[in-house]
């Protein structure tokens, strides 16, 4: 028997491909003949998957199936394999949020949703990666579901925490700090809003970092037009896609970590940020109260000023910010490795019997 996974596409840096590469390592380590199948391969992560085509069909075989995005063509090989079969769920922005500014983003999550909803007779099980998306494959017909976080590479992360920033922190600067893709349902003019209010009124001595790949154009073009509007271009840094060591100083340098998205499926940078330490703001939505636990500081209206006031609040009071740590150090742990691995074992062994 083999545990193998399959994805529509695979590339560097994105949340699913790493928690498919990390699910491989996990199953290897526990003894398990592992692969990934991919239709579209990024070179950067080739290393990883082989292509579609050479899987060859074995009806022994355990599935994981990847959905997040349409997966069209890869979606009906899937269907037609034999072997038991488990989806794993990491949500699909719902359409309207790219309605006024990417039509093609738009088609293909509608098209995503709507092959949703035609999955569950080919599973046996579905399997979501927060409690938000197994509820969500619940709405969708899936009568048997269950729980697996995405898996991190801890072990990367904690080699980076260790590494030094260098001599740019600025001591006395106050930098406030968003992780993601540039997309609208990411809601990044609000983090903007919120800036405007902290810089303007409260510590003109700031800056906003978006860091984050500029996905929808004509969405990032409204952005930095409401910037300068602002007034505000030379504080608001589009950073764009950056690497692993940049991304690792980004989060060294931050003061506050804001979010206002209003649409996660998980949110894998909350956990990022618990990791280096950085006191969360987050909007209440979608997956993002659960991922977050019982820690951070879940908010329920945008109002604009009283947000930039919390920020202020968490800079300036250390035993406010310190117990804010604290209870994201005692969330982080929720998603520790070992946890995650036995709640995958099961997963498997479940499968395994033909459930």
């Amino acid at each position: 028997m083999e545990v193998n996974q399959f994805l529509p596409s695979m590339c560097f840096g994105d949340a699913v491909s790493n928690d498919a590469i990390n699910i491989r390592k996990i199953l290897r380590e526990n003894g398990f003949k592992s692969e990934i199948f991919v239709k579209y391969i990024h070179p950067d992560v080739a290393e990883y998957a082989y292509p579609l085509y050479k899987y060859k069909k074995n009806p022994d075989d355990i599935v994981l199936y990847h959905f997040s995005l349409a997966g069209g063509e890869v979606t009906d090989y899937i269907k037609g394999l034999p072997g038991t079969k488990g989806l794993i769920y990491h949500n699909i922005t719902p359409p309207d949020f790219f309605r006024n500014y990417d039509q093609n983003l738009t088609d293909i999550c509608t098209k995503g949703l709507q092959e949703l909803k035609t999955l569950a007779p080919f599973f046996s099980l579905g399997i979501g990666d927060s409690e938000y998306n197994r509820f969500m494959l619940e709405k969708n017909g899936f009568d048997r579901t269950t729980v697996l976080p995405i898996i991190m590479d801890w072990d990367a992360l904690i080699q980076d925490k260790e590494k030094n920033v260098g001599s740019s922190w600025e001591k006395n600067h106050v930098n406030l700090l968003f992780v993601g893709r540039v997309a609208p349902n990411k809601k990044i003019e609000d983090l903007i809003r919120i800036f405007y209010y902290y810089q303007k009124s409260i510590n003109p001595d700031s800056t906003l970092f978006l860091v984050g790949n500029e996905q929808v154009l004509k969405y990032s073009q409204y952005l930095k037009e409401l910037t300068r509007a602002l007034g505000l271009e030379h504080s608001v840094i589009f950073t764009g896609q950056v690497s692993d060591k940049e991304l690792h100083i980004h989060y060294k340098k931050a003061d506050v970590y804001l979010c206002m998205s209003e649409h996660e499926g998980f949110c894998v940078p909350l956990l990022e940020a618990m990791h280096y330490d950085i006191p969360i703001i987050a909007y209440n939505s979608t997956a993002i109260p659960y991922t977050l636990g019982n820690s951070g500081v879940l908010i329920n209206s945008k109002n604009y000023p009283v947000i930039a006031e919390l920020i202020d609040i968490i800079i300036k009071d250390g035993s406010i910010r310190q117990r804010l740590i604290k209870k994201q150090r005692e969330r982080l742990d929720y998603f520790n490795t070992k946890s995650i691995s036995e709640q995958l074992l099961t997963i498997v062994a479940d499968l395994s019997h033909g459930h």
